[in-house]
């Protein structure tokens, strides 16, 4: 029989603890324990598992010991760390900067610049590195042969280069530029008739004023900078450089894999990122920031000046350079006979295309590619749906645990939940469903977009009056019928986007499924990865540029979608 509306709304559907409303709290909350607790767990269980997969449990610390006793282990430790903080270091300042200068000047071209940030923002990491290869590389890179320099994209440096202009500004942007188009500007108008310049006042009260907005922001990039795994397999692999996310993946990928020293290297990383989220709730707990009263509210941009046009050709310089070039670049190397040599007899062919439409492995990529966007696209918006419900609008018993489930995979990096999954289904009788199949993918693909799309629908219902399901109640619609023929369609702007969103997400990740495909059910995304890989550069970028066009549209359609819910409450 369905839940009823007031069953839902007020938990008065029968007495004792097995009512209804409990009930149904305890199916969503071992729903989502199931995945986003019980692999975590089965993580942390494994690392001590000196047993190979498959076989009876054995326990022991043998798997830390011989962690701990590698130094090559403790190296890529400290590389990940060294790598994260320096991409932090100027990411956050630049994107704050560019932000700034978006949301809260009267800078030309603001909401394009903010559009192309957002393009730069979903695009895939590895083919703009590979246009970064073709530009930088040091015996045949065309910026080294035009200009005689000497730059190496195969260093540190090169690799925080890639991730900067290739995920940490463009997401550092587009998380804090929300945050300072909402400020008043009333406080800043003061801070300018006491005579400070407009640098002075982003420096002394508009960023001291959205510290609540940019530390969590800032929490968020750290994670997923802990995740980063392809452009370090690309660019420091062959150099010897490694962090933990490629250190894990040579561990699996060695004859005989070393399941117990990866999994004893991906729980140590665990603890390390809930350390982490532990020390920043310490350092938010108890402090109040106030940027919107009852006083006045001020929309007004700052005003530039002269130097509203060296602003904008500092924004179009480093979109140009950073994504524009790359992209060109990415573009180039796709048509070239051998990538990265301009010099030799007719450079530019058409083979590595006909030859890539003509791979069925390419054909077969591309499908699985499709169908794992659209199934979690389809999953995500029934499940994130249903969870941002129950948490804002229902009131029934442990909606707070809910929610809590529902950020915990934020927490936890792509490579540690892949890993993690790995375990759980090779430890029980999932593996027949979920390993090497579309559906583990699926899975891995809801557990990480989880965060994101309850948090928006969330956003979505609040907007919502009770009168409306009061109506629907008191015509006699149960709250199942409720939900379908009243609820979503109010929301279906938000409804698309976040199944956009998923979908978009689940083409281009790389990171949470790394260790779960096999090649019946390899993504376009890996068949990329493993191209660059193994040397064949142009038919990775010619496969890039295939994703590159699919993030696109979808880029484009999830911008449009929510300015479309931005404007239809």
């Amino acid at each position: 029989m369905a839940i009823s509306l007031r069953a839902l709304r007020s938990g008065v559907t029968g007495n004792g603890l097995f009512n209804k409303r409990n009930v149904l709290s305890l199916i969503l909350i071992l729903a989502l324990g199931s995945v986003t607790v019980v692999p975590v767990l089965f993580l942390v269980i494994s690392s001590f598992n000196v047993a190979d997969p498959g076989q009876a449990t054995t326990f022991g610390l043998g798997n830390w010991i011989e962690a701990f006793d590698d130094s090559r282990i403790l190296d890529a430790i400290w590389t990940t760390f060294s790598l994260v903080a320096a991409r932090l270091s100027i990411g956050v300042l630049a994107g704050i900067l560019f932000a700034w200068l978006i949301a809260r000047t009267d800078m030309p071209g603001g909401t394009t610049f903010e559009f192309l940030f957002w393009i730069a923002f979903f695009s895939p990491a590895l083919p703009l590195t590979l246009g970064w290869i073709l530009l930088l590389d040091p015996e045949n890179g065309v910026i080294n042969s035009l200009f005689g320099s000497h730059f190496d994209i195969f260093t540190f440096w090169g690799i925080v280069w890639v991730h900067l202009t290739a995920t940490t500004i463009p997401v550092a942007v587009i998380l804090f530029t929300p945050a300072f188009r909402q400020m008043s500007a009333v406080l800043e108008d003061s801070a300018r008739m006491c005579g400070a310049s407009a640098l002075g006042t982003l420096r002394r009260i508009t960023v001291p004023l959205l510290i609540p907005a940019i530390l969590p922001a800032t929490a968020i990039m750290l994670i997923r900078s802990l995740e980063a795994f392809e452009i370090e397999l690309l660019l420091g692999s062959p150099v010897g450089i490694f962090v933990y996310s490629t250190r894990i993946y040579d561990l699996i990928d060695e004859v005989p894999a070393e399941y117990g020293m990866a999994t004893a290297l991906g729980t140590l990383f665990l603890f390390a990122v809930f350390v982490m989220a532990a020390l920043y709730a310490l350092c938010v707990r108890g402090r109040r920031f106030t940027t919107v009263t009852g006083q006045g509210y001020s929309t007004e941009r700052i005003k530039l000046g002269r130097w509203r046009w060296p602003a904008f050709a500092l924004c179009t310089i480093y979109l140009s350079v950073s994504f524009g070039l790359g992209m060109v670049f990415l573009f180039l190397s796709s048509f070239m006979r051998r990538f990265g040599f301009f010099d030799i007899k007719d450079p530019f062919t058409l083979e590595h295309w006909r030859v890539l439409f003509d791979d069925p492995i390419l054909l077969s990529s591309l499908w699985n590619s499709l169908l794992l966007g659209a199934c979690t696209a389809v999953a995500g918006v029934i499940l994130f749906s249903l969870v941002a419900y129950v948490v804002v609008r229902s009131r029934i018993t442990g909606k707070g645990v809910i929610d809590i489930l529902a950020w915990l995979p934020w927490a936890i990096p792509g490579v540690l939940m892949g890993l993690a999954l790995v375990w759980l289904y090779l430890e029980t009788p999932l593996r027949v469903v979920f390993y090497g199949t579309i559906a583990g993918l699926v899975v891995a693909m809801l557990i990480k977009e989880l965060p994101v799309g309850v948090q928006l629908l969330k956003a979505g219902f609040i907007r919502l009056g009770d009168e409306l399901e009061e109506a629907a109640r008191v015509c006699g619609a149960s709250w199942s019928m409720t939900y379908v023929k009243v609820i979503l369609p109010l929301v279906a702007p938000v409804l698309a986007t976040v199944a956009v969103l998923s979908f978009q997400a689940a083409v281009r990740d790389i990171a949470s499924v790394v260790f779960l495909y096999d090649n019946d059910s390899r993504p376009l995304s890996i068949l990329m990865l493993e191209y660059s890989f193994s040397g064949e550069m142009e038919r990775g970028a010619a496969a890039g540029i295939l994703l590159v066009i699919m993030i696109t549209i979808m880029a484009v359609i999830a911008r449009w979608l929510g300015h479309r819910s931005g404007t239809s409450s």
